[in-house]
C-alpha cells in the first residue's frame, strides 16, 4: 500500500538513497514521511551530556539524538492514505482491514468552486453556534471605514464611514506588493471619489475574489487596510493601528491570501494537480479489491505547531499580528483550505472529526515561555519598515495587557524583564557570519530584541527538553528602576570586566567567480576568563567594533555595536566589555555582554548574549548597579 502510493507520488524514489518515517494513529490517515538522503540515532549518556551542554540528567537517564542528513535539492514528500467516508450503515469490501484509518474526501479542484464556499460556510456558522471566537458577537460594531459591496449606487461597492453599525463583515489579511503611482489605494487625493463608487473591474485580482467571496458567503462588508486606511496620512494609520485588535478581532471572518504574492494575484483559482488524490486498488486474496485514496498533504509535516508554512503569508510581520487577532480565519493555500478559530483548525478534505489545535488561540493561554516562542516567530518574519517593528505587535501586546493584567515595556514585558532578557540572535548555520543586523534607527533600547532586525532566539533561555526542573535557571540580577520613556533600566548584579577578541579571516573570490566579492568572517572570543587560558566563544547580538567613550576626561576602549550600513571591520581587534550574570544553572551561567555606550555617560548597552560560561567565573565579583539603555 505505502510502496504504490510513493510510487504513485514519486515514481524514482526506490532508485533513490531515502529514508521514510510512517505515522500511525487510530482515526487519522496513514501518513508517510519520505526523505531523500540519510539518519541515524546518536544516544547520549550522563556523563556525555554534562561534558557536551553542561545539561546534568538524573541517574541512569540518557537521551537520544535523531541525525539527518538531506538532499537540499530534493524536498521531502508527505503523502496521506484514507479511506472513503461511509456513513455506518453501508460497508466496504475489507472493511475490518481499514477500520482503524481515518477517513477523507477529496479536495476541489478549483478554490472557487461551490464545495469551498460550503466548506467555509460550514465552519464559520458552526463556529458562531458552538464557539466564542467573535470578539463582538454573532454582529459586531463595523470599523470606521469599510467597503460596502451591495451598495445603493451604479457602482455597487463603495467605501462607507458607519457609525454605530452592527453587521457581519470580512477582513482581508494578504502581503502588499510594490507602491507605485498606478496603485488602487485610498489616500488623501481619492477620498471622496472612493465614497463616491468603486468601479469592480478597476480592483485589483484578489480585491476582486474578495468581494466575489464576501457575496458568496452573504456577507456585505470587506474591510482591506490599503482601501480603508488614508494612505501616506501617519495620523491616520497611528489610528487605526491601535484599532487593530478590534477590526481583526471582530471581523466575521479573516480571508488570509496564502497562495497570493500580492494583490495582483487570485485567489479563486485552478488548483495544482500534484495535490489532486488519487485511487489505491489492493487486491486481498479471497475478498476482493479494496480502494483507498491517497494524496500529497496539503501542508508539511512539523511546520503547524509553528503556525504552519503557507507561503509568503507567512513571513510577513504584520500577518502575524492579524492572525492571531482574528476570531476566524480562512487560509487560501495553493493546495487547499484551512479554517482556524480560537477554538481548533480544520482542513478542506479532512474528516470533521479530524481536527487541530489552534495557533491563534494561544492568545488566550499565554505564558512568558509561549510568549518567547511568539516573538521568535515574529522575528523570524519580515518587515519592510524596521520603523513598524513595535507597531505592528502593539495590538498584540495590548490584547495580552488586557487580559493577563501585563505591562508592555519595548515588545517584552515589564514584570518578568530579567526573564526577557535572555534573547539571543539566531546562531547562522555559516560559521563566522551573523543573522541579525543593526537597525537604521534608534527603535528600541539595546536590551530590546526590537533594537535588531534579523531571527532570535530565546532556546537558551527555556532550557533543553524539558530539563529544566531538573536543574532549573536561577535568575541572580535585578531590575531597580525603569523608565519606560528612554528605555534606561537600573540593574544590579555581579559583573565581571572581560577582554573580548575578534578574529578576522578574509576569503578571497575564487577565480571566475560571477560576484568576485571577498567573503569577511568574525570571530568572537572571550580571552582570558578562565585560569587555564582557554578562550570561550561570545555569541553578539549584531557585529561589533571597538569604539572609544569618555570617561572622567579620558578616551576609554570599548566594544559597540556596527552602525547601520556602516563597513564592517577587516582587521582583528580587542576591547574590554563587562559581562553581567543574568542567571545560572549547576553548571552553565546566562552572562549578558555589554559595551559603554557612546550616547550617554557612564552607561552601558547590551552588545552580546552568551549561554554556557562557568557561574564560578564570577565567584570573587561584587553586586553593583549598572544603568543599561
Amino acid at each position: 500500500m505505502i510502496r504504490t502510493a510513493l510510487g504513485t507520488a514519486n515514481p524514482e524514489w526506490e532508485t533513490e538513497k531515502s529514508y521514510m518515517y510512517i505515522y500511525l494513529a487510530t482515526g487519522l490517515p496513514v501518513i508517510v514521511h519520505l526523505a531523500f538522503g540519510g539518519s541515524s540515532t546518536v544516544r547520549m549518556g550522563r556523563e556525555e551530556m554534562l561534558s557536551s551542554f553542561g545539561v546534568e540528567l538524573p541517574e541512569g537517564q540518557a537521551m537520544n539524538f535523531v541525525i539527518t542528513v538531506d538532499d537540499a535539492s530534493k524536498p521531502p514528500i508527505d503523502v496521506e492514505i484514507y479511506r472513503s467516508d461511509l456513513s455506518p450503515s453501508e460497508t466496504t469490501v475489507g472493511a475490518p482491514l481499514v477500520e482503524h484509518m481515518g477517513a477523507a474526501s477529496p479536495i476541489s479542484e478549483h478554490s472557487g468552486g461551490s464545495r469551498c464556499f460550503e466548506f467555509i460556510h460550514n465552519q464559520v456558522t458552526n463556529c458562531m453556534r458552538n464557539h466564542k471566537c467573535g470578539g463582538d458577537g454573532p454582529l459586531p460594531v463595523l470599523p470606521d471605514r469599510i467597503i460596502w459591496i451591495e451598495a445603493n449606487n451604479f457602482t455597487r461597492i463603495q467605501l462607507v464611514e458607519p457609525t454605530d453599525i452592527r453587521a457581519k463583515y470580512i477582513a482581508l489579511s494578504y502581503c502588499w506588493g510594490p507602491t507605485g503611482p498606478d496603485t488602487y489605494l485610498t489616500n488623501a487625493s481619492t477620498l471622496e471619489a472612493r465614497k463616491t463608487g468603486i468601479q469592480f473591474q478597476d480592483l485589483p485580482p484578489l480585491f476582486q475574489d474578495v468581494v466575489n467571496c464576501s457575496r458568496s458567503l452573504g456577507i456585505e462588508y470587506v474591510w482591506i487596510d490599503r482601501l480603508c486606511i488614508v494612505q501616506g496620512q501617519d495620523e491616520d494609520f497611528k489610528r487605526q493601528a491601535a484599532k487593530m485588535h478590534r477590526i481583526y478581532g471582530n471581523a466575521t471572518l479573516t480571508i488570509a491570501a496564502a497562495s497570493a504574492a500580492s494583490e495582483n494575484d487570485r485567489i479563486l483559482v485552478q488548483r495544482d494537480i500534484k495535490g489532486q488524490s488519487f485511487n489505491l486498488n489492493l487486491n486481498i486474496h479471497g475478498i476482493g479489491s479494496l480502494r483507498l485514496g491517497a494524496r500529497r498533504r496539503t501542508h508539511p509535516l512539523g511546520t503547524e505547531d509553528r503556525g504552519g508554512d503557507y507561503g509568503k503569508i507567512s513571513t510577513r510581520a504584520w500577518i502575524w499580528q492579524e492572525r492571531l487577532l482574528s476570531g476566524r480565519m480562512i487560509f487560501y493555500t495553493p493546495s487547499a483550505l484551512k479554517f482556524e478559530c480560537n477554538h481548533h483548525s480544520i482542513w478542506e478534505g479532512s474528516a470533521p472529526n479530524v481536527i487541530g489545535h489552534s495557533w491563534s488561540a494561544q492568545l488566550n493561554n499565554i505564558s512568558h515561555t509561549s510568549w518567547t516562542s511568539l516573538v521568535e516567530e515574529y522575528m523570524s518574519r519580515d518587515i519592510t519598515r524596521q520603523s513598524d517593528r513595535l507597531p505592528a505587535m502593539e495590538s498584540v501586546m495590548k490584547r495580552i495587557s488586557q487580559s493577563q493584567g501585563w505591562s508592555p515595556l519595548w515588545g517584552m514585558w515589564a514584570n518578568m524583564l530579567v526573564e526577557s532578557l535572555g534573547w539571543q540572535s539566531k546562531a547562522s548555520e555559516r560559521s563566522g557570519m551573523i543573522m541579525c543586523r543593526t537597525n537604521p534607527g534608534n527603535y528600541a533600547p539595546s536590551w530590546s530584541w526590537a533594537s535588531v532586525d534579523g531571527p532570535i532566539s530565546y532556546v537558551s533561555a527555556r532550557g533543553l527538553g524539558g530539563l529544566e526542573a531538573n536543574d532549573p535557571m536561577i535568575y541572580d540580577v535585578e531590575i531597580r528602576s525603569v523608565n519606560a520613556a528612554s528605555g534606561l533600566i537600573r540593574v544590579a548584579g555581579h559583573a565581571i570586566s572581560v577582554e573580548l577578541s575578534c578574529r578576522v579571516e578574509i576569503s578571497e573570490p575564487e577565480e571566475g567567480t560571477a560576484t568576485g566579492e571577498r567573503e569577511v568572517r568574525h570571530y568572537y572570543e572571550v580571552l582570558r576568563v578562565y585560569n587555564n587560558g582557554q578562550p570561550f566563544p561570545m555569541h553578539p547580538d549584531v557585529h561589533l567594533k571597538p569604539g572609544n567613550i569618555n570617561v572622567s576626561g579620558q578616551d576609554v576602549r570599548t566594544v559597540v555595536r556596527v552602525p547601520h550600513g556602516e563597513k564592517l571591520p577587516e582587521e582583528s581587534w580587542t576591547a574590554n566589555c563587562l559581562c553581567l550574570l543574568i542567571g545560572k544553572m549547576r553548571l552553565r551561567a546566562q552572562v549578558l555582554f555589554l559595551g559603554g555606550s557612546q550616547r550617554q555617560a557612564r552607561v552601558w548597552e547590551r552588545i552580546g548574549m552568551v549561554d554556557g560560561l562557568h557561574p564560578a567565573i564570577f565567584g570573587t565579583s561584587e553586586r553593583r548597579l549598572i544603568d543599561i539603555v
